[in-house]
This record gives structure tokens, sequence and C-alpha cells, in this order.
């Protein structure tokens, strides 16, 4: 059997060579070593290895002495990776309008941004068709830094929520749509809305977005027996589809329940400039059954946590109704079912950069958060606190009653 094994790495060795790849053996090693020669932070030293080892990657390293991981921390070699994937793109003909005081001057901050925190099935991805990706993630930054210039009630948000709230291309570990571009598909089609150009705040921007989404059908096309574009199906409800159907195209193309509907309707937030991320929980009172919405940031009007985060059900065709700001059925069965210190029977919120594992109900196991690593905060004290938890709802745990 060990023959058998070495046999079979060596020739995945030689098929990696022969197509140019060098993430496996020695930057995939990285990823494989417990613990990496590399430290906490094996990923950026993955992505380190590859820039520094593949031809085609390393013409964008201006001094070749950076390729050695002890000279850096980890902020400033993310923003190292930034510059040299921003070099290498621009041979592509992709460049940022980034001069001082220009438009697009943040766009390498955001790409270190999100590089930094980037899960490792991304990084395996990106670094399989380098090329193809750094478009999609060129396109993503500079539709998210155009929202911000496009409608009124996102221009004023802090960088940090923006970073890490609008900015991401993922929510949690749904399929990614590399070749959908929701982002660009999302802003070109919300950006023509006249009443959501004018929305005076954030809270009103997202009324708009859960009576338009719907009704929009995004995966039109064109007919050449009738030359005319056919429009593509509503968003709809489909029960019980997590965790096979999340994506924003997933659920625009084939419905999808409430984990799919709150990341399209996060997508559209963030597609516009509104810091917005998932809550929920990974089971509720019902065993085997979770349930998530949304959470949007609204910095002109405190919401029901003592903070500025506020909440909504996601939505489709004839489910654009809801409460706001106070828990539907399905949100109450996760507070009837939370128990302190329980990983999935509690609130979680997502986070791009949080170091704490979310565990989802059908990824709650180490190989999960190795490779499709979805970043959380802990949100069931301040759930707790105003709305109650437990069977009778007259628990009010602390965060550090929650906390796992």
């Amino acid at each position: 059997d060990f023959a058998a094994m070495a046999v079979l790495l060596l020739l995945i060795a030689l098929c990696a060579s022969a197509t140019g790849s060098s993430m496996f053996p020695s930057c995939f090693a990285e990823f494989l070593l417990e613990p990496s020669s590399c430290g906490a932070n094996s990923n950026l030293c993955a992505m380190l290895c590859e820039v520094c080892s593949r031809p085609d990657l390393r013409l964008g390293i201006i001094d070749n002495s950076l390729c050695v991981w002890h000279n850096w921390t980890d902020p400033k070699l993310a923003t190292f990776l930034s510059n040299v994937l921003t070099n290498v793109s621009a041979l592509q003909g992709y460049r940022w309008m980034d001069d001082p005081g220009d438009v697009e001057e943040d766009a390498g901050e955001c790409l270190a941004h999100l590089l930094r925190y980037m899960p490792r099935r991304d990084i395996l991805a990106l670094f399989s068709e380098p090329h193809r990706l750094l478009g999609f993630f060129f396109d993503h930054v500079r539709y998210a830094l155009l929202a911000r210039r496009t409608f009124p009630f996102a221009s004023n948000l802090s960088i940090d929520l923006f970073l890490d709230h609008v900015l991401p291309y993922a929510v949690i570990n749904e399929k990614r749509d590399f070749w959908w571009h929701w982002r660009p598909r999302l802003f070109e089609v919300l950006s023509q809305d006249a009443s959501l150009l004018a929305a005076p705040n954030v809270t009103a921007a997202v009324r708009i977005l859960t009576q338009l989404l719907p009704t929009l059908q995004m995966q039109g096309m064109y007919s050449f027996t009738t030359g005319t574009t056919v429009a593509g199906p509503p968003v709809s409800w489909r029960s019980e589809s997590s965790p096979a159907l999340l994506s924003p195209h997933e659920t625009v193309r084939f419905g999808s329940s409430c984990t799919g509907t709150a990341i399209l309707l996060i997508a559209a937030c963030r597609a516009v400039g509104i810091p917005a991320r998932m809550a929920g929980c990974s089971e509720s009172i019902v065993a085997g059954d979770d349930h998530h919405w949304i959470e949007f940031f609204e910095p002109l009007a405190p919401g029901p946590f003592g903070d500025f985060w506020h909440t909504r059900e996601g939505v489709s065709r004839g489910a654009s109704d809801g409460p706001w700001d106070a828990p539907s059925g399905p949100m109450a069965g996760c507070l009837q079912g939370v128990l302190p210190q329980n990983r999935l029977r509690t609130i979680w919120s997502t986070s791009w950069r949080s170091n704490v594992y979310l565990p989802l109900l059908w990824s709650a196991d180490d190989y999960s958060q190795k490779w499709a690593f979805v970043g959380g905060e802990n949100r069931c004290g301040a759930y707790c606190t105003a709305w109650g938890c437990g069977q009778d709802r007259s628990k009010h745990y602390s965060p550090a009653q929650c906390t796992p």
C-alpha cells in the first residue's frame, strides 16, 4: 500500500509539473504539513511560494530577494502579494485607476484584504487558474468601490465595515460562481432603479431591495429563433435545498431555501454598498434543522441588539414580506434551541476577517474548518439579551455564557 501511494504521489507531481503548476509538491506541502514550516499562517506562505515559483507569476516581482518567508509579517505580506498579482494582471490589461485621490485609490488595500483572509479552497482555485480568477477579483473590487460612489447611502461608511461586510465575494462555503460575476451583474441591474438611487438611508434601500429582488430575472437568454431576449425565472423558494443550492447563481436559476435566499439578499446589499452578513443557527430546537437570515448595518439608527445591526429574512417570489428587527417563526426556533457553549445550537454571524470558525450543519468537521473555513462571530449573547432564548424564551445568556 505504501509503495502504491508513493507511485500515485509521484504521478501527481509529474502531472503538476507538466501543467506548470507548482502547488504540488513544494507549495502545496505548506497546506498539508501540521505545523507548517511557515508558522501559523500557512495560507499566505503557500501564496508566497506560488508567486515566487511560477514563471508567469514571478514576472510581477520587482525584487526577487523578497521571496523569503521570514522577511515578512502577515499584513505586509498580503500587501506584497496584492502588488505582485496586480503587476501580473497589468500584463493582461487589468489596471486600476489608483493614483492618489483617484476613484480606485484603495484597490490594492481591497485586494490585500481578500487575500489575507482567503479560505484555502479559494487559494487552490486562484492558483489553479490565476489569470482567469484575477479577472474576477479585479471586477469584484472595481464594482465594490464603484458602489460607494454611486449610492449616496453607501458613501460615508467606515473602511473597516466596507472591507469586511461589503467587499467579500462570498458569505459562507457556497459555490463561488467565478464565471457568473454576481457583483457586476447585480450592480448593473440595481443601479438603474431610480428609487434605490434616491433612498435616503440604508434601511430604506434594503426595503426597496426586498421588493425588487423576488422579481429580478437575471438569468435571461437570447433566442435566435425570435431575435428577442427571453427573461429567466424569478427568484423562487425551494425547501430543503441547502447545501446543494446556495450561491447567487444557483438561487437565481433553481431557487433556494432560507440560506440561499439570505445569501442572495446579502449579495444584493453588497452590490449597492450596504454592509451585510449572514446570521443564524446551525441547528435549531428541531434536531437536524438550521436557519439563516441577514444582518445589515444602518449607521443612522440603533438596532435591537444595542448596536447598529438590523435583521431581515431572505426573500423570494411570493415571500417578500417578513418581520424587520423581530424574530420570525424559524428565527424563534433558533432562539429556543440555544444551548450555552454549544457550537451548533447558538447564534452566529459571518465575518471575513474572523479567525473563529463558524461550523455549519453540513460542515462542522475538522476537514471543513481547514479547507473551507468560514469566519464567524458568536451573537448568542446579543440575541438572547434582546429576544430571550431557551424553550420558553426566558433565558438571557451573556456572551461569556454563550461562547463555545
